[in-house]
């Protein structure tokens, strides 16, 4: 049954995020809302399930390091809070997400799902229906920086080579003109009416009190200033996330989450490092992507 008849009064978002934003520490702050429903990256998952945007996410040579990393994936054994969780990817496709997302969460005050833009490129019209669609972005340097550290681990240079974001397939490098283009897609297809919802890294950790109750009142999440702190630790897991367990198998090789589980609360942003002291493969990919940033930079929630 679609969303929009589960129930009158439940709130629906959607988060969409380049990846390195610090969207999952944003998501575990949610998971502390009284009577929610977390779904964590459900589009992304299904990718690895569509031969199309799996091509576009091992394009050359990224293909026999991708399935290193899956195989290895697969023999990591989840412990403590993280045992009998997750869903069967196997099961996860494109439509199986949208009729998940659709569904009904009984019992639920709010449905909230985080995703990254890879698996529903392409398929704008496979994003669910009686969402609100929100993005969070970061300053492309700093989410660069990031975004090479674990790429280095998915997809290492071949044996006597240095490892470059250059080795990595194209579609790495486009991380916000997909977001651009899924704002317009809601506009032209009546999807939301106002202006985005859109709020930015450095400004969740510098202004946290003013940005989560900004969004909350956005959405129409109540909002309580104890959403401000948290518990260290991945029990938010299984006390109301559904999620992919190969997302949470990668995890134990990458430490993806590891960062988000571990806080408590929202930190103040580390300025940049000098310029000379960043790769020239994280320059050049930030550079390309600040124009795209700065369109959705202009249109944030401002502190």
């Amino acid at each position: 049954m679609a969303a929009e008849s589960s129930s009158t009064n439940q709130v629906r978002v959607m988060l969409w995020s380049p990846p390195r934003c610090l969207s999952t520490v944003f998501q575990k702050c949610m998971s502390y809302v009284d009577g929610i429903q977390i779904i964590n990256e459900p589009y992304q998952s299904a990718g690895a399930n569509n031969p199309e945007i799996m091509k576009q996410l091992t394009e050359g040579q990224g293909q026999e390091s991708f399935n290193k990393f899956m195989a290895t994936a697969e023999q990591q054994e989840l412990i403590g809070n993280l045992q009998e969780v997750g869903w069967d990817d196997s099961v996860c496709t494109t439509a199986w997400v949208k009729n998940l997302l659709e569904g009904q969460f009984p019992g639920k005050k709010v449905v909230f799902a985080k995703d990254l833009m890879f698996g529903i490129r392409g398929q704008f019209h496979m994003i669910p229906k009686g969402y609100k669609h929100t993005f969070i972005i970061r300053n492309p340097t700093k989410m660069t920086i990031s975004l090479r550290k674990n790429a280095e681990i998915m997809f290492p240079a071949p044996e006597g080579q240095q490892f470059s974001l250059r080795m990595l397939p194209p579609l790495f490098k486009e991380c916000y003109q997909p977001l651009l283009q899924l704002i317009e897609y809601l506009k032209e297809n009546k999807e939301q009416t106002g202006d985005p919802i859109i709020i930015d890294a450095d400004d969740l950790q510098n202004h946290p009190a003013s940005i989560v109750r900004q969004y909350c009142d956005a959405v129409g999440i109540p909002y309580n200033d104890s959403l401000l702190e948290w518990p260290a630790g991945n029990e938010c897991v299984k006390k109301n996330w559904l999620v992919s367990k190969m997302m949470l198998q990668g995890d134990r090789i990458i430490g993806y989450y590891a960062a988000a589980f571990a806080s408590t609360k929202f930190l103040p942003s580390k300025p940049l490092p000098p310029e000379n002291e960043i790769p020239a493969d994280v320059i050049e990919f930030a550079k390309f992507q600040e124009p795209f940033y700065k369109k959705l930079y202009d249109m944030r929630i401002k502190p």
